[in-house]
């Protein structure tokens, strides 16, 4: 009986060890990171095409995780496959996941992502860490892997270097997402028709994409509450598909590179002003009970 009594505590003893030795890794590399409450500092994920650079702002109204990472850090490889399974769980629930990498060889990081099937939005520097990042300075990262969890309204929900502390707020907020599996999507009242019909009654041309002679696209992403009203209304995707090349050419490069920002600011201004002016959809239902959904509506300029 006292060896069963030794060989209980001793195991128990070690459990407490393991659990305390993983509490303290927040305590000992998140004391410096941004605090719950503080405004998420901005930043543009560089795509390499000013028509598809994607502003931190652009998600105001869903979740955004933030994994600061690196493919030569060993502990941020291990978070990897935990890391893929919360974006598989929560992505199609309108939940943003970014990749922030302090990786300086572009053939290594994407290799890495390639490799382990990262399939979400992914950006980096290239810049050596801690010595010509800006976004380390601005996010207080001084240990890797760190994330963070920004809310709706655009301030630090989580900071943290354990993937289950993540992992455990993500479920804890779950409740407030809207779902993805719904027998019954919504509907726009009249349904599609009537719907490219209201688009084309109340969709104004920007002036600034007047004046580039520009067309574009852009995709508005909005919840469909449960008494069918809109909510969270962001553009995640916003992109030139034409312009008029002879009055573009006679611009400086700095008048384009602001009329581009200008004239895919006003699209996406005008989208959502379009579609906070709706009328109350069919909401969506799951089991016969009306749910949130998250619905994605793209939206076309065409001269």
């Amino acid at each position: 009986m006292k060896r069963c009594f030794l060989a209980a505590a001793l195991l128990l003893t070690t459990a407490i060890g393991a659990l305390a030795q993983q509490e303290d890794a927040d305590a000992k590399y998140a004391t410096d990171l941004l605090k719950p409450g503080t405004e998420a500092p901005e930043f543009v994920v560089d795509l390499s095409n000013p028509k598809r650079n994607i502003p931190l702002s652009s998600f105001r109204g869903r979740y955004v995780v933030l994994d600061f990472w690196a493919s030569w850090c060993p502990d941020c490889r291990k978070d990897i496959a935990a890391m893929k399974q919360l974006r598989d769980k929560y992505a199609p629930r309108g939940v943003q996941f970014i990749g922030i990498s302090f990786d300086t060889d572009r053939d290594a990081w994407l290799k890495c992502i390639r490799q382990n099937e990262m399939r979400w939005l992914q950006y980096s520097e290239l810049k050596k860490w801690k010595k010509e990042t800006k976004i380390d300075r601005d996010y207080h990262v001084n240990w890797i892997p760190t994330m963070y969890l920004v809310a709706p309204d655009g301030k630090i929900d989580l900071g943290t270097v354990m993937i289950e502390k993540l992992a455990a707020r993500l479920a804890e907020v779950a409740d407030t997402l809207p779902q993805a599996d719904v027998a019954g999507m919504p509907q726009y009242p009249g349904g599609t028709e009537a719907l490219l019909s209201f688009l084309k009654q109340n969709l104004s041309y920007p002036e600034a994409a007047r004046k580039l002679g520009a067309e574009g696209r852009v995709v508005m992403s909005f919840v469909v509450e449960k008494d069918g009203s809109i909510s969270s209304i962001t553009a995640p995707d916003c992109t030139i598909t034409g312009l008029n090349q002879a009055k573009f050419d006679k611009l400086t490069l700095s008048e384009q590179q602001e009329l581009k920002r200008e004239c895919l600011l006003q699209m996406a201004r005008e989208g959502a002003r379009v579609v906070k002016a709706m009328p109350a959809w069919k909401p969506g239902t799951l089991k016969g009970e009306p749910v949130r959904v998250q619905y994605r509506l793209p939206i076309s300029f065409r001269m």
